[in-house]
């Protein structure tokens, strides 16, 4: 059996989009350890911070291809993510709200 006949294409497509999360990550990192202490880093800091939140709710939804599982502590996963989701909207409208006073975008 050939790894091609191994995977799914739905699985295939799981892993590269994990790979260019990966990726993303990466570059991320590299940018922010070349900014200066000060707000851009500080919105940088936050952008990564969602992406990571946001990568794990995308594993939750990768464990229903991967492996079948469909609750964790018998929590339905859906419910998982879009707890996972509502909070990041919460803490990004905050700060979308802080930084623009920061920058002086707000009235």
């Amino acid at each position: 059996m050939s790894l091609i006949e191994l995977f799914s294409l739905t699985q295939w497509l799981v892993l590269l989009v994990g790979l260019l999360g990966f990726v993303v990550v990466l570059l991320n990192l590299i940018v922010i350890s070349k900014l200066n202490n000060g707000n851009f880093k500080k919105f940088a800091n936050m952008t990564l911070l969602l992406i990571l939140i946001f990568s794990v709710a995308g594993f939750l939804r990768s464990l229903q291809v991967f492996s079948d599982v469909y609750t964790i502590a018998n929590i339905p996963i859906a419910y998982v993510e879009y707890g996972i989701y509502s909070i990041v909207y919460i803490v990004a409208a905050f700060k979308i709200y802080s930084i623009s006073k920061t920058f002086g975008f707000a009235e």
